[in-house]
């Protein structure tokens, strides 16, 4: 069996690596422009604005950020990957990859789908504009691309160095004499980070009309236990102009407040059928710029074998064994020179300090079998030490010690479980972002190693220990870097994907 599990490695590991080494050529259909981002009351920020394929993005998580608003997705949901964005009692709900936003519950159409590029999360920036408002000029001298968040119809701007009246009202289409007035300036002397009201603007807000479903009050504030302004009854008809948690906000020609969402209808124009997405039960793509592999000799001492070499580099045997046209039924004798792949892969930090790696160009050689980690878990700061001992489509690894093992015990919430949880594995100086599953599996603490024993951990039954550390757990747990496979079906697992993904600082 042993023998059988090597060739299938062999096979999939050749045809992963054709699929999977990833360079960043693959990404030039992306570019990036740095924009000038004014809130309501003219404060300066920057975003990036993001066209792919045509289609301009923005980072809900950066709008969140800047106009004081909230954002966030379901760190289970590999299929939808459910998000929400929360700006100015507005709710504006996605999907990846699908073109539907639901905004204060109402389905429409976006210009494209909500993507993950560069391991952020990216919707389409006309969304943005038609459901919050935003504006854009661009600046006369500099050129720059500026966003405004308009308060109420008024465009409220931050001077900036070198801008005079003039070349602002050339900037957004007024004259000097408006400027003036709005801000009741009497000269024309300016000095940098002047609040100025430069433009009224008309804006064309999303229209949502819903129908009550049954009598209802109209509450002071999105609560039901705040205060009853006025009642609705059956079949009336509201203007939907926000929403919180599970109310909507409301006008009507009694006024405006505040009713839950399940007494209200909105009659949905559009369907939405978004379908599961593949993007996390595939091969994501990876820096490999700077990679690359060089060879060197080796000659065999007495006592070698294939596997003893390949751990001594660093690389699977089965990789060695191509090196030298050798199998599973190859010797190697004391004295014999054998080529060994030597595989350097380049530093591919982030913005977070942190590697995204694929498993089987980049990851399995940066934690190759005997190495030992420091494991960091992203939610808590708790941190335990664990060595790689064996593992090909991804890393079986044990704590090093009793005390590692209950840390690790504490991380999963004091009880084993195959939940996957987000990691930072610094190894030999650098920052690798892993899924780690919570779940000690194949093996019995104590007994031999390779012995055939019963009862072995994880449901795994009668078979060889793959235990080799005492330790207090039984067998060893799964870390995944970006596209490791399964034991049970050499498949991608989706949700090792997306909390790699979330390890790495998707947001």
């Amino acid at each position: 069996m042993k023998r059988l599990l090597r060739f299938w490695l062999v096979v999939a590991t050749a045809t992963v690596l054709s699929l999977v080494i990833v360079s960043p050529s693959l990404a030039s259909d992306i570019k990036k422009e740095e924009a000038l981002f004014f809130d309501s009351n003219g404060k300066l920020s920057y975003i990036t604005i993001i066209n792919k394929s045509s289609v301009e993005y923005l980072s809900p998580y950066e709008l969140s950020r800047i106009l004081g608003g909230s954002f966030s997705f379901d760190p289970k949901d590999y299929n939808f990957l459910k998000s929400k964005l929360i700006v100015d009692q507005n709710e504006l709900m996605f999907k990846l990859d699908s073109n539907v936003v639901m905004f204060n519950g109402k389905n429409f159409y976006m210009e494209g789908p909500m993507q993950i590029i560069q391991n952020r999360i990216c919707v389409p920036y006309s969304t943005f504009k038609t459901y919050l408002n935003l504006l854009e000029f661009r600046h006369y001298t500099s050129g720059k691309r500026m966003i405004f968040k308009p308060n109420g119809n008024y465009i409220v701007y931050s001077v900036q160095s070198g801008d005079s009246l003039w070349i602002l009202s050339q900037t957004f289409g007024t004259s000097v004499e408006a400027i003036k007035n709005f801000n009741n300036l009497t000269n024309d002397t300016l000095y940098v980070g002047q609040k100025l009201i430069v433009k009224k603007v008309n804006l064309n807000l999303a229209q949502i009309t819903g129908t009550i479903k049954w009598w209802t009050y109209v509450k002071a504030a999105p609560s039901s236990s705040s205060q009853n302004l006025f009642y609705l009854t059956q079949g009336q008809t509201v203007n939907v102009i926000g929403k919180q948690a599970d109310f909507y906000k409301i006008s009507t020609q009694k006024g405006t407040g505040y009713v839950s969402i399940w007494a209200v209808d909105i009659k949905q124009d559009i369907a939405d059928t978004s379908k599961p997405s593949s993007y996390f039960y595939s091969f994501l793509p990876v820096d490999t710029s700077g990679d690359y592999v060089s060879y060197t000799y080796y000659k065999v001492q007495s006592g070698d074998t294939i596997w003893s070499i390949a751990v001594k580099f660093g690389i699977p045997d089965y990789e060695l064994m191509q090196a030298n046209n050798l199998n599973q039924n190859s010797y190697i004798y004391a004295g014999q020179t054998l080529k060994v792949p030597v595989h350097t892969v380049a530093m591919h930090s982030n913005e977070n300090g942190v590697e995204m790696l694929d498993w089987f160009s980049q990851g399995n050689y940066v934690f190759p079998i005997g190495s030992v980690g420091k494991f960091i878990d992203i939610q808590t700061g708790k941190y335990f030490f664990a060595k790689r001992t064996m593992g090909a489509s991804h890393a079986d690894v044990e704590t090093l010690s009793f005390k590692d093992t209950q840390i690790m015990k504490e991380i999963f919430g004091g009880s084993w479980s195959w939940e996957r949880r987000p990691f930072i594995l610094e190894v030999k100086g650098r920052r690798i972002a892993v899924s780690v599953s919570g779940m000690p599996h194949a093996g019995v603490d104590g007994v031999p190693y390779n012995q055939n024993v019963a009862s072995r951990s994880g449901g795994y039954g009668y078979g060889p220990n793959l235990d080799t550390i005492v330790n207090g757990m039984n067998g060893h747990f799964d870390v995944y870097t970006f596209n490791g496979l399964r034991h049970k079906d050499g498949q991608i697992d989706p949700q090792h994907q997306l909390t790699v993904s979330i390890a790495a600082g998707l947001r």
